[in-house]
């Protein structure tokens, strides 16, 4: 038998399919402009991504459950958190602030924990980073701050001196700047990160009782960091690492588990402390505002369709259930909204609809606004916090790391300073000795020998 033969007599098993061929004049064509067909596949083809966030556009998932621990009914009226052994599913999506698709998951970075709860009352979403504290105090300087953190708009490859401008033009920011060059910033895994609310948000119980509360995840499994040399090594060799450590461990039925607990504070002690407790560039002193354990998350469930149910994920702070609030922290205040509107324009006007991100019942009446009850009066101004406090905090941090800690925080910073432009180090170092003048020392000592 000849292969002519053969093929002759050889029905391909795709020839009745419409799906695999266009509509032609012949077997060469022309493609027919008619052919609804074609059309639709390619146009479902064109709008089957999402648009990436804004920020956080890297990012994993897991999914599984939060158990309540101890009743918080002295503190708040919020019903998962009234009885013990309270259960509510969650969703998770672990992500890198400053990324792109292509990011290496050990990049110096801040890493975001952001859950939603699925509560009877409503959804409530925790917006968490891996460091406790921001580069800026006032939401209207969010668009600026981040426009440093993103590549060159000339070549788009990263550039040191708009980086570093970023902390010469905001003295704030100085506290993160210790955190995140410290070997904090690089982590290869998100089972072992501490995560913090950053913002300070409002407890509220039955009574109408308030206390400032600052939200921790404390990671079950340890926390764990890695220094510079062993990210850029990670970097090249597996940069999807702490992706495949969340995803391998919960796949092999490893749970990965947070034990969510609360700084609580009477705002009335805002009027003694030597800062504004709202100033997200702060932390609380925990031996003042002990840890108080609430409960604990487990994540021991995979995505099933990483589009669907991680990248349609909507988070804002705005979701919230009766008897957690808004305090008046600036930058808590002006991002309330503007999450929404983000998924809007990322995932469209019924964003909310998407199963993932379903609330039943949910109209805008069953949301849950701030601070009623409250009297508040004064004259309207745009103004700086009254005990900004910029340095004190950083100098803190600083002398709290090890011999070994400080080291590679000064080499860290070096290694990027050194790219930048001589004033904007010159501002950078005057901010370094208002908070620890050894430690400005020992960067400019190390710039000058770079």
């Amino acid at each position: 038998m000849t292969s002519e033969s053969t093929h002759k007599k050889s029905p391909s098993p795709y020839k009745e399919n419409k799906g695999l061929h266009s509509q032609t004049v012949g077997k060469r064509g022309p493609v027919l402009v008619q052919d609804t067909i074609l059309h639709e596949t390619l146009e479902e083809f064109a709008y089957s991504t999402t648009l990436p966030r804004v920020v956080h556009t890297k990012g994993y998932g897991a999914f599984g459950y939060f158990l309540t621990l101890r009743s918080m009914k002295e503190y708040t009226k919020a019903g998962f958190l009234q009885i013990p052994d309270t259960k509510v599913p969650v969703a998770v999506r672990f992500s890198l602030a400053a990324s792109n698709k292509g990011t290496p998951d050990t990049s110096r970075n801040l890493r975001g924990l952001t859950t939603k709860f699925y509560t009877k009352e409503g959804n409530f979403d925790l917006l968490c980073n891996h460091i406790p504290v921001f580069f800026v105090r006032d939401a209207i300087r969010v668009p600026d701050a981040i426009s440093h953190l993103a590549p060159s708009p000339v070549n788009n490859m990263a550039d040191p001196q708009n980086f570093w401008t970023l902390f010469a033009k905001y003295p704030e920011a100085t506290n993160i700047l210790i955190w995140l060059f410290s070997d904090l910033g690089t982590v290869k895994s998100f089972r072992h990160i501490r995560a913090y609310g950053v913002s300070t948000y409002v407890w509220v119980n039955e009574e109408g009782i308030r206390h400032y509360v600052k939200y921790h995840w404390i990671p079950v499994a340890g926390e764990e960091c890695i220094d510079q040399k062993e990210a850029e090594l990670l970097a090249c060799k597996n940069p999807d690492i702490a992706g495949g450590d969340l995803y391998d461990s919960i796949a092999k039925g490893q749970a990965v588990e947070y034990v969510l607990c609360v700084q609580l504070m009477n705002p009335e002690d805002e009027k003694t402390l030597p800062f504004d407790p709202l100033d997200d560039t702060k932390v609380w002193d925990e031996t003042q505002y002990p840890l108080l354990p609430v409960g604990k998350m487990v994540l021991n469930r995979n995505p099933e369709n990483y589009a669907e149910q991680v990248e349609k994920l909507a988070f804002a702070p705005s979701n919230l259930v009766e008897g957690l609030e808004f305090s008046d922290d600036k930058m808590l205040q002006g991002r309330a909204f503007v999450y929404s509107d983000a998924q809007r324009h990322r995932l469209g006007p019924d964003f909310r609809n998407i199963p993932i991100n379903k609330q039943q019942n949910f109209s805008p009446k069953s949301m849950v606004s701030s601070g009623n009850g409250r009297y508040v009066a004064g004259e309207i101004m745009r103004s700086e916090i009254e005990n900004p406090d910029d340095f004190t905090q950083a100098g803190e941090k600083y002398e709290s790391l090890s011999t070994l800690g400080k080291n590679n925080l000064v080499n860290n910073i070096v290694f990027g300073l050194v790219h930048a432009k001589g004033e904007t180090q010159n501002i950078v170092l005057r901010h370094l000795q208002m908070a620890s003048p050894v430690l400005a020392k020992r960067v400019w000592d190390g710039i000058k020998t770079f």
